[in-house]
């Protein structure tokens, strides 16, 4: 029940951040380009176990955002925005619970089975 209503509360998130772009004249384009640029990222945030893959997500968040103020493109923030918030909720409702597959727990839990039948 505490995941659907969460997961409501980010619907209705995404769906304002959405209207607001629309609604507000701003580029649609930009908007997908942050948000498609930082879904994985913030998805996957806590599985960069290594020193060289977090300082690969630092050195690309930093270009990404001088980028932005160069060329002027702060719509973009707003899908980095939403991609944040909705990668957070995938990653609080179904990475954090994944556990890797074992070959040798699967064997023996396939032989203790066996051996209880």
């Amino acid at each position: 029940m505490k995941k659907m209503i969460i997961g409501g509360i980010i619907a209705v998130l995404a769906a304002a951040v959405i209207i607001l772009i629309i609604e507000s004249g701003r580029s649609l384009l930009q908007f997908l380009i942050g948000f498609l640029l930082f879904i994985i990222p913030a998805t996957f945030i806590s599985s960069f176990r290594s020193t060289f893959m977090s300082f690969l997500l630092v050195l690309f968040t930093i270009l990404v955002f001088y980028v932005i103020y160069i060329y002027n493109f702060t719509d973009a923030i707003f899908g980095i925005i939403l991609a944040a918030v909705v990668g957070g909720y995938i990653f609080y409702t179904t990475v954090s619970k994944y556990r890797p597959f074992s070959a040798t727990a699967y064997k023996k839990a396939a032989i203790t089975k066996k051996e209880g039948n």
